[in-house]
């Protein structure tokens, strides 16, 4: 790491004792973030190995995403806590320099890796419930998802070898070194990120639209859409403030500190986002009211000789659906007989599990899973 000598005479005396920091804002956000995370892809992988039974590519992806993830909360705690990320360079014990900056890279390549898997999970969901009718849209998921891979091994070796020898990236030196220029670097991934954060977010709002969804569930989506957009949002804050980090690293751990709450935001919203539409069939068994408004439905058809009644009652996520059938027959003496018959719907005849993830529509005929 590079620091001028211009840069470090401008620095004022350091303060070890009691510098001024950041506060602990980082640490509880990623501590709060990664505990909502934790819990619904837990809830998805349940619900898809245990419910709808269907465990998928984008849900392979998004168990990878969880292990960069993890390392890179605990990576962001222990440089918080430990390598005084929260207060000015000139504050920072020298005795930490060389360790955090290894952490700094670890971080850029954790994230990379860990951000580019949610997307990928997000766009094989997207995928997956695509059917005839799709096949410009299953070109251009396709194509961006290879780009998308491309782009994130390219960062990754970009980063690794940035620096000759690779060591020179996180050791602090007055001359320059043999190192590509990582503000222009960063700036051009970040960048690329935040299209790739359009992308994942805008790819689907065609299918979403073509669904012939209840009120509750179109609130629903349009939360997600609103957290998606907040995804985009926290990745320009976050390659803006690396770019004021990385010019001339002045002050780079206190110009760095609000881009990592974004990338706090980033990153585990977008797997909230990316997690929370398989969930569905989960609320759907046990919490519908979440999701579906209870009502009965009363259809009657007459003929010459009967009417015919039925009265329906199903309470979704049951494992046994039961029907009501009342007949009113009318006979020729003119003498009335009412009839109830109870008719027990096994599981196998009639998943109520299943029934609020299948969609009639045009285009798309099969449930989401």
């Amino acid at each position: 790491m590079y620091v001028s000598i211009q840069t470090f005479e401008t620095w004022p005396t350091p303060n070890y004792i009691n510098p001024e920091t950041r506060g602990n804002s980082v640490i509880f956000i990623h501590s709060i973030l990664y505990t909502l995370v934790v819990v619904v892809v837990g809830l998805r992988i349940f619900t898809r190995t245990r419910i709808s039974k269907c465990f998928g590519a984008d849900d392979t992806f998004i168990l990878i995403a969880m292990l960069p993830t993890t390392a890179f909360v605990a990576v962001m705690l222990t440089a918080q806590l430990k390598y005084d990320w929260n207060r000015h360079a000139w504050d920072v014990i020298p005795a930490v320099v060389t360790v955090g900056g290894k952490l700094v890279l670890i971080t850029q390549i954790l994230f990379s890796v860990a951000s580019a898997c949610t997307r990928l999970s997000m766009l094989f969901f997207t995928r997956r419930i695509l059917v005839a009718g799709y096949d410009k849209l299953q070109k251009i998921l396709i194509f961006t998802m290879v780009v998308m891979g491309v782009d994130c091994l390219i960062f990754v070796t970009i980063a690794v070898f940035q620096c000759r020898p690779i060591s020179a990236y996180w050791t602090l030196s007055f001359v320059p070194q043999h190192c590509i220029n990582e503000n222009i670097h960063i700036t051009i991934h970040g960048s690329l990120n935040i299209l790739f954060d359009f992308c994942a977010v805008l790819i689907p709002i065609p299918i979403v639209l073509s669904l012939n969804l209840p009120l509750r569930q179109r609130i629903i989506v349009a939360l997600l859409f609103g957290i998606g957009f907040v995804v985009c949002l926290a990745g320009i804050v976050r390659t803006y403030y690396m770019y004021k980090a990385t010019a001339g690293y002045r002050d780079v751990t206190w110009d760095a500190y609000p881009a990592w709450l974004g990338t706090a935001v980033e990153l585990y919203l977008g797997i909230f986002c990316a997690s929370a539409p398989p969930t569905k069939p989960f609320f759907a068994r046990y919490i519908p009211k979440l999701l579906f408004a209870t009502r009965s439905q009363n259809f009657t058809f007459t003929t010459s000789q009967n009417t015919f009644t039925p009265i329906c009652s199903l309470s979704q996520g049951d494992q046994e659906g039961s029907v009501g059938l009342e007949f009113d027959h009318l006979s020729r003496k003119e003498s009335e007989i009412h009839k109830t018959v109870e008719i027990e719907v096994s599981q196998s005849r009639l998943d109520t599990s299943r029934t609020p993830d299948t969609f009639s529509t045009g285009s798309i005929d099969k449930p989401i899973c």
